[in-house]
């Protein structure tokens, strides 16, 4: 159901709970920001993503036109509203763009939110107003913020300027459990699951996105899927076999792409003592003859060694669907995903989250930030879903072979240009989170999409197979 015309009972938070939420996206976005020099901070690093300064003055704006602004209401800076609007202004065109300063955008930034604040004191959360009941336009805007904290965290990575000291930042251990099935490999653990009806979506009550409604009964053929995303160790071998050598493994879609852009490893990787990325065959003897030690990973701070049982990261779905194919298998469609990371056999209803219904937790995932990476396979037994399947959210997003499209029923709400405006064959979803990834936005029926060439992306993959 959409939240315009449901019936269902929606629990508003109080304003203290709003407050402080609104206050929580607002300093992990400054910490992220914090050790940024000016020339980082106002740097196109690549046309691919926006200056950061330009993140940080289009979350004002949203902020402020869903907020604060009375619908109609043309302000005095008009020139400023059509630079932050993201269809107006492309990002190729953005690092050209006459910016604010960081002293004046921060300001503004804190100027909005005071505003913010003091007409929430004054809203009735229980309304009937669709943007109002349940705290929907402040929730939107808080996830809104921490969306683009990933975005900003994909443009620190491409960032070659100087390098990046994080203000805060957890040790890999924090979170992680030993687990008796850790040793096993993704393409080694399928899980099985039976055919029949899920639910799929997000339900009427509280937040989501229009994408992720209505929910709805789908059935899905029984299939398997593997119990942990692919690994770099398993993708090292992918390489050694000669994965990007190897027409027949690619569409021809993909390895027309793959030609192209002399694709040869996941984006980021080095061979060990080198700067720059090899070509294929070149990668291809790297990994043959030292695997995973032969190789390092550039990260947000700095190279580190290749984790030969960490989730791999950066690939596209052009890669991500070749490795599947060597690996005898297939890419999960968007039902499948779902169905195994929210059906519980045993419930009446589908999982918020694969564990249940507790909020995400460092003892359920690699969520929210601080790690800088993902962890190990097997770190979070805790979050398993009820058909067996791990980390099905954190640590890196996992490609669907699904296109995106709005499902039977779907209606645009509260604009068109968040959801609708991408439908079609042109974008691919994906689905998980990431490390990178807010648990305000991690949820089973949450819907992420882009195009199947995107690198950038903190994006790895979880395997399919016909039952």
């Amino acid at each position: 159901m959409n939240p315009r015309s449901d019936t269902a009972d929606v629990v508003a938070p109080s304003r203290r709970e709003i407050a402080l939420a609104l206050r929580d996206v607002r300093e992990r976005t400054l910490q992220l920001v914090a050790p940024l020099s000016d020339d980082a901070l106002t740097r196109q690093h690549d046309p691919l993503m926006s200056p950061i300064i330009w993140d940080l003055g289009h979350i004002g704006a949203f902020e402020e036109l869903w907020l604060v602004r009375r619908p109609g209401e043309v302000t005095s800076e008009a020139e400023l509203e059509e630079i932050y609007d993201a269809f107006q202004t492309p990002r190729s065109a953005r690092g050209a763009l006459r910016l604010p300063a960081r002293r004046e955008l921060l300001d503004r930034l804190a100027a909005v939110r005071s505003t913010v604040l003091e007409n929430l004191a004054e809203m009735d959360l229980e309304s009937q107003n669709p943007l109002l009941r349940g705290g929907f336009a402040w929730e939107m805007v808080r996830q809104h913020e921490a969306q683009h904290q990933e975005t900003i965290l994909q443009t620190i990575l491409l960032m070659t300027s100087e390098p990046y000291e994080p203000v805060r930042r957890v040790g890999g251990e924090e979170g992680e459990t030993d687990d008796p099935e850790r040793s096993e490999t993704s393409a080694e653990a399928m899980i099985r699951v039976p055919a029949g009806p899920f639910e799929m979506g997000a339900s009427a009550a509280g937040f989501a996105y229009d994408n992720e409604r209505p929910l709805h009964r789908r059935h899905v053929d029984g299939f398997e899927i593997g119990r942990h995303p692919v690994t770099n160790g398993e993708f090292v071998e992918f390489i050694a076999a000669g994965g990007y050598l190897d027409a027949s493994l690619w569409t021809e879609e993909g390895w027309a792409w793959a030609q192209e852009v002399g694709l040869a490893a996941p984006r980021y990787w080095v061979p060990a003592g080198a700067d720059d990325p090899p070509g294929p065959e070149a990668a291809r003897d790297v990994s043959r003859e030292a695997g995973a030690a032969g190789w390092t990973r550039r990260t947000s701070l700095g190279p580190c060694p290749l984790v030969p049982d960490e989730p791999v990261v950066h690939v596209c779905f052009h890669e991500a669907e070749a490795y599947a194919r060597f690996a005898s298998a297939r890419l999960p469609t968007e039902p499948e995903w779902e169905k195994a990371a929210a059906w519980d056999p045993d419930a009446t209803g589908a999982r918020t989250y694969p564990w249940g219904e507790e909020r995400p937790s460092e003892r359920h995932v690699n969520l929210d930030q601080l790690r800088f990476g993902p962890a190990p396979i097997g770190s979070f037994p805790l979050g398993r879903s009820a058909v067996g399947c791990q980390q099905m959210l954190g640590d890196v997003w996992e490609w669907t072979a699904s296109a995106f499209h709005g499902y039977e029923g779907f209606e645009a709400f509260p604009y068109e240009e968040y959801s609708q405006v991408f439908f079609g064959p042109d974008y691919h979803v994906l689905r998980g989170g990431s490390w990178a990834t807010r648990p305000a936005v991690a949820r089973n029926s949450f819907r992420n999409w882009d195009y199947p060439i995107r690198r950038q992306i903190f994006a790895g993959l979880r395997v399919a197979r016909d039952a």
